[in-house]
């Protein structure tokens, strides 16, 4: 337990806020670390001078805020991933050798790069420039949309152009998805470990997310159902093939029974298809968006499948639904942009899509198998073609101090803490993305590194709290 005493003497307000303010800046310096146990509410009150409720009003601002979180019988921490939006990285192992980033979650460096060598001179060849540095007409939005609602289409999706809306990726329709379904204290249903844009975003909108009990398949019809009869859900966030973090591919039962329940009781369902299309083409299941297409606001982007520097994503929902999320996609973004949208145009036109995708999905496989082969013997996750794995950590470990010391070693992973909802505790769990090294060697070097520390289990220290 951190002996940190902040110095509240100069803050205006109320007592309670100078100290959450006080959390907040420690926090972001770094002088209370991600999972660092905070003095009991007697021990920081007897040192500031306050009273003990003071103490427990401001933990609890605090914890509204995100930046510690409560465990029943432990204390309070430090959260180990307070909301922040810090610079997408690149893939850090690539630039640098001693480190193997199983953090970021992106596919492999497929065949984009060369192709865009190939591609972009034709382009300034072929098209003007004044076309592509200013905003798309609707003759380059409608021929996208033909384009995109085929590529749609080949996932499993309704061929729906009049439906299909242009965005800026799936973060983007998310935003519109949600201005468009919630208002700030409306609930949205999703698992119990979801996607932290997700996360983020309902936190920034106001919308209160409720997370449901999952087993290997994703959230439970059970679950689903009793939360529809007692919370008075607007929505359901579902990510049915690959689920982030977990890997998990949703069957087709557990689909059509959501269809029903969300024709009956009149709520909407946000799919996110972003790893669809690394299912093998005889194993797709249909996408809610075929199942329940008047109640389902489809979500999809090239970033995954072509490269995440395009920037293109879509989104089919109902027609009733589309100015409003028309409205939020303009007021968000604008437009896409012409550059990268002709890109994507072109790509999916010319069978660049179709072959980025295959490749893909034979590239995830590989590096599954070479996960659960350097793995073996421990509880790892993730259905056959997922760029992501879920590993469950073994005795004693907990998903905080693995991934610090798993850091140390020059390993970067991501614990649980960054899916976990509010102030559930976080399962001893790290997730495995398996996309960022441009190497396969890399990636069985780092997983070996890995697979050594959990045999050798944490290094034992001895507290001096007795």
């Amino acid at each position: 337990m951190t002996t940190w005493t902040p110095d509240i003497a100069q803050r205006r307000g109320p007592r309670y806020i100078a100290i959450a303010e006080a959390i907040s800046d420690a926090v972001a310096t770094g002088d209370l670390a991600p999972g660092t146990r905070m003095p009991t509410h007697r021990d920081l009150a007897t040192r500031l001078g306050v009273t003990v409720g003071t103490v427990t009003r401001a933990y609890a601002e605090a914890i509204r805020r995100d930046l510690i979180t409560g465990e029943v019988g432990r204390g309070t921490f430090v959260r180990t991933s307070p909301m922040n939006f810090t610079p997408l990285s690149t893939r850090q192992d690539d630039a640098q050798p001693d480190v193997f980033d199983f953090a970021v979650n992106l596919p492999a460096q497929g065949i984009a790069a060369d192709r865009l060598r190939d591609t972009l001179p034709r382009m300034a060849a072929e098209v003007s420039p004044d076309a592509l540095v200013g905003y798309p007409t609707d003759a380059d939005l409608e021929l996208a949309r033909r384009s995109l609602a085929g590529f749609a289409e080949s996932l499993g999706a309704p061929f729906a152009p009049d439906r299909l809306i242009v965005n800026n990726g799936a973060q983007n329709g998310m935003l519109a998805a949600l201005l468009t379904l919630c208002r700030a204290g409306d609930t949205v249903l999703c698992d119990e470990l979801t996607y932290p844009g997700m996360k983020n975003l309902a936190r920034l909108l106001g919308v209160r997310l409720h997370g449901l009990a999952m087993d290997d398949h994703g959230m439970t019809v059970e679950a689903l159902e009793h939360a529809i009869l007692h919370h008075a859900p607007r929505a359901v966030y579902i990510v049915p093939n690959f689920q982030n973090p977990t890997g998990t591919v949703w069957p087709r039962d557990r689909r059509e029974a959501l269809a029903r329940l969300a024709t009956r009781h009149g709520i909407w369902i946000v799919e996110d298809d972003v790893f669809g299309f690394l299912a093998e083409d005889t194993e797709r299941l249909a996408p809610l968006a075929a199942l329940c297409p008047d109640r389902t606001i489809y979500l999809n982007s090239a970033a995954k499948c072509m490269g995440p520097g395009l920037r293109v994503g879509f989104m089919i929902g109902p027609a009733e639904l589309l100015p409003a999320l028309s409205a939020g996609i303009r007021l968000s973004t604008m437009t896409p942009a012409p550059l990268t949208l002709s890109v994507t145009v072109r790509w999916i036109e010319e069978g660049t899509a179709r072959e980025s995708c295959r490749w893909h999905r034979a590239e995830a496989r590989v590096r599954r198998n070479l996960a659960l082969k350097a793995l073996d013997g421990y509880n790892v996750y993730g259905d056959a073609g997922s760029y992501h794995l879920w590993l469950a950590l073994p005795e004693p470990w907990r998903s905080d101090e693995f991934t610090r010391a798993a850091r140390h070693r020059g390993i970067i992973v991501s614990a649980s803490d960054h899916f976990v909802l509010g102030r559930r505790a976080a399962p001893p769990a790290v997730r495995l993305g398996l996309g960022g090294s441009k190497s396969r060697a890399r990636i069985e070097d780092g997983l070996t590194r890995l697979a050594d520390m959990l045999r050798a289990g944490p290094v034992t220290t001895f507290s001096s709290i007795f």
